[in-house]
Order: structure tokens, then sequence, then C-alpha cells
């Protein structure tokens, strides 16, 4: 069943198969660099990464603290693998403004920033190599699975996770607010985290509600598409301003087309993050607390009364 808690079963096992199976899937992919296949397998192992430590933040409330060595190591693997990871969405992210401003971004530029931004990936996918990142960053997954495998839950069913959720329904949902006043790119970052963590949380929980959240997280997916997609901007721009070969005249048009397409994003971000968080924390895990208990489901693990 993968990344969904199942009915009928202890929550504590639940949280470490699904960790563990996370770890394990992510060393898998780590193999070879210096191509998009590999630096895709690279990117898809960082959101593993991501989901774990979503993962860790859902039970944080009721799980010892043996969570927080576990965390503060993943935390060092996402940062080793991110430049490797990134690079990918960047040069998807010149394709897209390529299509979209056509009229604004001439095709030479496109090509030409592309071009760079390949030629960036391979120092980058070199540099990786020379450090051994891919090596480093699978021993530290491996050696968690012993960490994870002692895992214990101070609470079982929905108790288990509903201050977890609780937490992040509030954090995204601040941060939404916070973006809207502050409209930085770190506020926006930010944004992105708390959303991407609660996108999760849903995920892991939908199919335990009867799949009645199917909709929910459809928007919280399509949220965090937009908030990634701001976010390989941000990314573009720092490459324009800080490691770029074009010419002043090119970068300016460029950099003002990112900027177009930034006003675009956050304003789409904020239509659709008010429908998302239109609820107060506690509301919405009452709600879902509702469809949990009323999903057909076997006993969370717990002794049935006769």
């Amino acid at each position: 069943m993968g990344f969904r808690i199942k009915s009928g079963q202890d929550m504590s096992a639940e949280i470490r198969r699904i960790v563990i199976e996370q770890l394990d899937l992510a060393a898998s992919e780590l193999k070879s660099l210096g191509d998009p296949e590999s630096d895709q397998a690279i990117h898809d192992a960082r959101r593993r990464v991501k989901k774990i430590r979503a993962v860790v933040r859902l039970v944080r409330p009721v799980l010892d603290k043996a969570y927080r060595a576990v965390d503060a190591d993943l935390s060092d693997v996402s940062q080793l693998l991110a430049p490797v990871a990134d690079g990918q969405g960047v040069v998807n992210t010149i394709n897209v403004l390529a299509e979209r401003y056509s009229k604004l971004l001439p095709r030479r530029t496109a090509s030409s920033i592309k071009s760079e931004l390949l030629e960036r990936e391979k120092r980058i996918d070199a540099q990786a190599k020379a450090e051994h990142v891919l090596r480093r960053a699978m021993s530290t997954l491996r050696s968690e699975r012993a960490r994870v495998k002692r895992w214990q839950l101070r609470a079982t069913g929905f108790d288990a996770i509903a201050p977890g959720l609780k937490e992040s329904f509030r954090r995204a949902r601040d941060g939404m607010l916070t973006a809207r006043l502050h409209p930085t790119p770190e506020k926006y970052r930010t944004w992105r985290r708390h959303v991407k963590d609660h996108w999760f949380h849903i995920r892991l929980i939908e199919a335990r509600c009867g799949n009645q959240l199917m909709t929910y997280q459809k928007r919280l997916e399509a949220l965090d598409g937009i908030l990634g997609e701001y976010h390989n901007l941000i990314l573009l721009r720092d490459v324009l301003v800080t490691d770029s070969g074009l010419s002043r005249r090119e970068a300016a048009q460029c950099l003002k087309v990112i900027a177009k397409y930034q006003r675009s994003l956050r304003r789409d971000a904020q239509i659709l993050g008010g429908r998302v968080y239109s609820e107060r924390p506690r509301r919405a895990v009452r709600r879902i607390k509702k469809l949990w208990d009323q999903a057909p489901h076997a006993s969370d693990g717990r002794a049935r009364v006769p």
C-alpha cells in the first residue's frame, strides 16, 4: 500500500513500516550521476527524504526524542542532494518560460540560457561525484533504519496524529498569510515547505479516511505544484544574477519575464490557498477525525470491546 496508513494496524508499526520503506527506496535510487535519468532518480530520492521528514513532523508530539537525530541527519542528506536534484526542475522552468512568453523571451535567449543551465548541471554532477555525495547520502539513509526500528508512539489511532496534523495545517495556513503580507522568496519557500508537509500528511491518511479527502488532497497537490514552480523561478533567477554568461540586455529581459510569471503564480497560489485553508486548524482536524471514525476499518491495533 506504500505511503498510506493501513486500517487495523498498530500505529507505531505502521509509521515504522512507512518510514523504513521510504528509506530503502531512497537509498536504492542513489546509483549514479551525470545523465537526466540519474538526476531524476536523485530528485525522487530527495522527495522521499522529504516524505520521511513530514512523517516525523506528523508524529513528533507523540514520539520520543529519538526522532531528533533522524530528522537532523535527513536534513543533511537533503542538503547534500539539493544541487543535483534541483537542476532538472530549473531546466524545465526555462522551457515553460520560452513557451508561455514566446513574444517576450526570444528563442535564441531561451536557448542560450538552457545551454548554460545544462553545462552548470554537468559541473554540479562532477563536483557531487568528486565529493562522493551519493555514497555519503546512501550510508546515512541505511544507518537510520536501526533507529527507526525502535520508534514507539505514546498514543494510538487518530490520537497519534491529531496534534501533528493540526500543527501542519496551522503552519501552512500561517505561511500563506505571511507570504500574502510579505511576498518575499524566503516567505514563499517557507509556505511551500509547510504545504508539502500538509499534503504528505493528507496522503498518508486519505485511504484510512475512506478516500473522502481525495478532492482536498488534489487541491493540496496543485498548490504544491504552483509553489514548486515558483521555487524553480527563484533558483533560475539566482543563477542568472550570480552565474550567467548572458549579456546584460538578455539577462534583464529574462528577469523581467521571470518576475511576470512569479506575479501570476503568486496570484494563483493565494487563490487556491484561500480555498484550501478557509477553515481554522481545530475545525479542520475535527472534520478529518469524523471521516476517520466513520470509514469502514478495523480496530487500529487496539483490542475490540465485545
